[in-house]
C-alpha cells in the first residue's frame, strides 16, 4: 500500500511539473539582455514583471538555464532572490554596475 502512495504522489508531482511548465511556455516572453560568444546568456519574461505597491517590482529571469525570480527595489537600487538556486533566506544586495542585475534593473524599473 505504502508503494502504491509513493507512486501516486510521484505520478501527482511529475504532471504538475508537466503542466507548469506548458503553462508558462505559453506565457513566457523571454528577452536576452547579454549573451556571450560561448552561449552563455541572461534574460527575463516581459510577461512576468508585476509591479507591487512599495515601488517594487517581481520578474523571473534566466541566467543559462537556471530561473530566478527576483524582487528588485527601483527606489533603493536592490534586489534579492525570491526563488532559485542560492534563494534561501535571500538578503537585499545592492545592484552593481555592468552587472547583468543592472541590466535587469533598467529594463524593469521605471
Amino acid at each position: 500500500m505504502k508503494r502504491y502512495v509513493s507512486f501516486f504522489m510521484a505520478t501527482i508531482l511529475c504532471l504538475s511539473v508537466f503542466a507548469f511548465g506548458l503553462a508558462e511556455a505559453e506565457g513566457a516572453d523571454w528577452k536576452v539582455l547579454r549573451q556571450d560568444t560561448y552561449g552563455n546568456s541572461f534574460s527575463y519574461d516581459t510577461a512576468s514583471v508585476k509591479k507591487g505597491e512599495t515601488n517594487t517590482v517581481k520578474v523571473w529571469a534566466k541566467s543559462d538555464g537556471a530561473k530566478y525570480l527576483y524582487e528588485i527595489d527601483c527606489k533603493g537600487k536592490k534586489a534579492r532572490l525570491l526563488e532559485g538556486t542560492g534563494s534561501a533566506g535571500s538578503e537585499w544586495f545592492a545592484v552593481k554596475g555592468g552587472s547583468g542585475d543592472e541590466m535587469l534593473f533598467q529594463e524593469v524599473c521605471p
